[in-house]
């Protein structure tokens, strides 16, 4: 996952856009001190993209996901890009 953690907030919305057909929503971006945060939905279930300024980009899971399905939804992302 450590190529995901490069990605920037433009990247990540742009594929993000993308993925509708694959299950992946972008339902609302927003700006936070620390961060930017694409809130998304994954087959119905809630997730965020957050790209923060000092760590880099990670999901963070809002609702359940398996780590499996985390690295799915991370895989779909840099398939992408």
């Amino acid at each position: 996952m450590t190529r995901f953690h490069a990605l920037t907030i433009e990247e990540a919305k742009r594929v993000v856009e993308q993925l509708k057909d694959d299950g992946l929503l972008l339902e609302e971006a927003i700006s936070i001190a620390e961060a930017d945060v694409l809130r998304c939905r994954f087959l119905g279930r809630r997730i965020n993209i957050k790209i923060d300024l000092v760590y880099g980009a990670k999901i963070d899971p809002i609702d359940s996901f398996s780590s499996r399905e985390i690295e799915e939804i991370s895989n779909l992302i840099l398939m992408r890009l």
